[in-house]
């Protein structure tokens, strides 16, 4: 009976409201917590992903033989101006990837061929080892001229060609099939042949050097070279080198007497065990549709 008289006394009762309403404070503030947990951490990486400079790659380390560090920062420069999601610069330490960089780089230098190897360091850092693309050979269609690579790609046009000037050989594509930068042609055949023909020559050729390579077409098994005493020796894609080389120097040391070699139209090696010469003023040299005809 005393506890209930005391639970009805007026200041009892003060008490226990306030201890009612401190609970639902408390309560309040709990429940609000959460959000104004999110909302920090949204304005955090807001400003980690958008807003700080501090993690946006800017320069990097890179393998001696590949591009100069201005050309490295230019590529990187132009990643910051595009951005992720239309918030994110792409140069971000997190999210910078290999297909990006490789396709800024290649715009800044045409002679890019891959990244072989790219590594992040925190915050802004990074190593990269880059393969260049070489000028193996000077392709020409037509009347343009173009470099081409290892992997048979055009990836340089250039305005004209002298030996002087470019140390590479000159194949000629006889059809001037149209090729842009960026084309990758089937040549890998024609390639090969023609490297093992300028590795075995100085072996078994000393009448004359080599000037210049054609072929009618890319996909012909047809491939012409030019010598520097004028003539031209067809050879098939298809028969050895040592084999084609061997039986012209048969026909240039057994059959063709050398004060002769000059009037020379072209030596046709495309045959197993026969080769054709033909003189200029031949009928069947090409020149001679050009030449007086002969009088009978």
């Amino acid at each position: 009976m005393a506890r209930q008289t005391r639970f009805r006394k007026p200041d009892f009762q003060e008490k226990l409201a306030r201890a009612r309403g401190y609970e639902r404070r408390v309560g309040g503030v709990t429940r609000r917590l959460p959000r104004y947990f999110v909302f920090v951490c949204a304005l955090v990486i807001l400003y980690f992903l958008a807003i700080s400079h501090e993690f946006l790659v800017r320069d990097a380390s890179v393998n001696d033989a590949a591009m100069s560090d201005e050309q490295i920062r230019s590529a990187l420069g132009n990643l910051q101006d595009k951005r992720l999601w239309f918030i994110i610069p792409s140069n971000h330490i997190l999210v910078l990837n290999k297909a990006d960089l490789f396709d800024e780089l290649r715009r800044v230098d045409p002679k890019m061929r891959t990244i072989s190897m790219m590594k992040r360091s925190w915050p802004n850092r990074l190593a990269l080892n880059l393969e260049m693309r070489e000028p193996r050979y000077v392709w020409q269609s037509g009347t343009e001229y173009f470099l081409l690579d290892q992997d048979g790609v055009i990836f340089e046009q250039i305005p004209s060609y002298t030996p002087e000037v470019f140390s590479q050989s000159l194949i000629e594509d006889s059809s001037a099939a149209l090729v842009t930068p960026g084309t990758t042609l089937a040549v890998q055949r024609i390639i090969k042949f023609i490297e093992d023909v300028r590795s075995d020559w100085p072996v078994n050729i000393n009448e004359t050097s080599i000037v210049s390579f054609s072929v009618p077409a890319v996909r012909s098994k047809d491939i012409i070279v030019k010598t520097a005493i004028g003539f031209n020796l067809y050879f098939d894609l298809e028969r050895g080198v040592a084999d084609q080389l061997s039986d012209l120097k048969i026909v240039l040391r057994e059959q063709i007497r050398a004060e002769t070699f000059s009037g020379l139209s072209y030596i046709d090696l495309r045959l197993p065990s026969i080769a054709y010469y033909c003189y200029r003023d031949a009928p069947c040299a090409p020149e001679y549709s050009t030449s007086t005809p002969p009088t009978l």
